[in-house]
């Protein structure tokens, strides 16, 4: 079995050196810490519900998606942004799910000098930036289509956006500007879900041990290291 570290993957002793099987450490937060405010954007974006829309869904279930909508999402985090860089505040910003609100980012960290030219990717302290966000797990194992399906068993808030805005949260992650992926419950079938990540190469191994957990503890919040062991 091999235990994930910051940049490096060592075999933990007396187990075997062939075997496919990783310990994770997963950092169960309240995302208390004095220094950071957080937002939970469902919070916000719940205030800015259709409810005309919402009662005219019927059986045309993927319309949840435009109940909360993505140009109501991208404003509040707009705000959001501009409010950390004019008070100084450090924030972060949990359950994003635009390609627009990682733009920003992008922008943002490059200004800082975190992007990593000779690999394309980026290589954040997240204890300096001012903003700092998590993607929702529901957010990255559910698709679009699954609305036909699910309904309103994946009815989340943010909804679960179009298929291109699903695959491109996979992107931001491996490029290293998500720092965390929010897990509210962390169930059998959500490991299962990050062992399908690993199997399938959607997030690399270092990648994900950092956004279950290294990332958050630069930035300070106080928690409970809970073990995952994910074999594939």
């Amino acid at each position: 079995m091999k235990k994930i570290y910051k940049d490096k993957i060592l075999n933990i002793e007396n187990t075997s050196l062939f075997d496919n099987k990783f310990l994770f450490s997963y950092l169960q937060t309240n995302f208390s810490f004095e220094n950071v405010e957080v937002f939970f954007m469902w919070e916000l974006l719940k205030q800015k519900e259709n409810s005309k829309l919402l009662a005219e869904i019927w059986d045309k279930y993927a319309i949840f998606s435009n109940v909360y909508s993505e140009e109501d999402e991208f404003n509040i985090f707009k705000d959001l942004f501009e409010y950390a860089l004019k008070n100084n505040k450090k924030i972060h910003i949990i359950w994003i799910t635009l390609d627009s609100e990682i733009e920003m980012l992008e922008n943002y960290y490059t200004e800082l000098g975190f992007l990593r030219e000779d690999i394309n990717c980026f290589r954040v302290d997240f204890s300096k930036p001012l903003i700092t966000t998590s993607v929702n797990i529901e957010n990255l194992m559910w698709r679009w289509s699954d609305y036909k399906r699910e309904w309103k068993n994946i009815f989340f808030i943010p909804p679960i956006r179009e298929a291109w805005l699903t695959k491109a949260m996979f992107k931001w992650i491996n490029r290293g500007v998500i720092a965390s992926i929010y897990i509210k419950n962390l169930t059998q079938s959500k490991i299962d879900f990050l062992r399908k990540c690993l199997l399938e190469e959607h997030i690399l191994t270092l990648t994900l041990w950092k956004v279950l957990s290294y990332n958050l503890e630069q930035i300070w919040f106080s928690w409970e290291n809970i073990e995952i062991e994910i074999e594939y």
